[in-house]
C-alpha cells in the first residue's frame, strides 16, 4: 500500500469512492501506487500499454499527442483531484497519446484489474464513469471549436476555463500556481503570446496575474468569452 497520507486523502475523497464498501476502498488503496514526477518527466509515453488509470494527487499534467512532423497538441490538463486515462483503460488499447507533468507531480496509478473490479462490482462507479466519458466528450468538442479559433485570447479562455470542469478537475483552485509558459504549452501557444492572450483577460476583468500565478475571478466569463470573441 502506498505511504502517502495525500494519496490516499486524495482517494478517500474521491466522488467515485463514497459508494464503495469498506472492502471495495481497502482494496484501491492497497493495489494503488503513487509515484512523483519532477516537471517536465514524461507519466506514460504515446503508444504505451494502459495498464493504471490516473490521477493527479497534487501538481498539474497535460495529454498531448505528436503529429507527423512532430508537432505537440495539447488535449488537456489535469489538476489535483482529477483522473485521466479512463478510455483506453476500458478498451485495453495502446495511448494515442502521451501524458507530461507540467510541474512537480505526485501521480495515483490504479490497476487496470482494480478498475475493472470497480466497473464491474460497484454501480456508483459506474455512474462515475458515464458521467466522465460524457465530460471528456464535452471537453475534445470544446478543443476542437476552440482550435479553429483566430482569436488566440479565446483559446486561453477556453484552456483556462476547462482546468476549472468540476467533473475532470474536481480541486482546482481559484489561484492557479502556474506560469504563463505553462499556460502557453496547455494552448499550443509561445509564451509570448499567451502573455498577450492573458493581459487581454485580465483587461476585460476575468482574471488577474500575480507572479507564478493567476487569480481566476469569473470562470464562467472566461467560458463566455471563449465562445463570443472570435474572429
Amino acid at each position: 500500500m502506498t505511504n502517502n497520507v495525500q494519496t490516499i486523502a486524495m482517494l478517500r475523497s474521491a466522488a467515485w469512492a463514497r459508494g464503495l464498501s469498506p472492502g471495495q476502498l481497502q482494496r484501491v488503496e492497497l493495489e494503488t501506487q503513487d509515484r512523483f514526477y519532477s516537471a517536465g518527466e514524461i507519466v506514460c509515453h504515446k503508444s504505451s500499454f494502459a495498464t493504471h488509470w490516473i490521477g493527479v494527487v497534487e501538481g498539474m499534467v497535460k495529454v498531448d499527442v505528436l503529429s507527423a512532423d512532430g508537432r505537440s497538441t495539447t488535449l488537456s490538463g489535469i489538476s489535483d483531484g482529477g483522473w485521466l486515462g479512463e478510455g483506453s483503460v476500458l478498451k485495453s488499447e495502446l495511448r494515442p497519446y502521451g501524458v507530461v507533468a507540467l510541474r512537480d507531480s505526485r501521480i495515483a496509478l490504479m490497476p487496470s484489474e482494480t478498475f475493472h473490479y470497480l466497473l464491474t462490482n460497484n454501480l456508483t462507479f459506474c455512474h462515475f464513469m458515464i458521467d466522465q466519458l460524457n465530460a471528456r466528450l464535452g471537453q475534445f468538442i470544446a478543443l476542437a471549436e476552440s482550435y479553429r479559433m483566430h482569436d488566440i485570447s479565446s483559446r486561453v479562455a477556453s484552456c483556462l476555463a476547462e482546468l476549472f470542469n468540476p467533473q475532470l478537475n474536481p480541486r482546482t483552485n481559484p489561484v492557479l500556481q502556474i506560469s504563463q509558459e505553462e499556460i502557453g504549452r496547455l494552448a499550443g501557444i509561445s509564451r509570448q503570446i499567451a502573455h498577450r492572450a492573458l493581459h487581454e483577460l485580465e483587461d476585460a476583468g476575468l482574471l488577474h496575474i500575480r507572479y507564478g500565478s493567476i487569480d481566476v475571478l469569473d470562470v464562467d466569463g472566461l467560458r463566455l468569452y471563449a465562445r463570443e470573441h472570435t474572429e
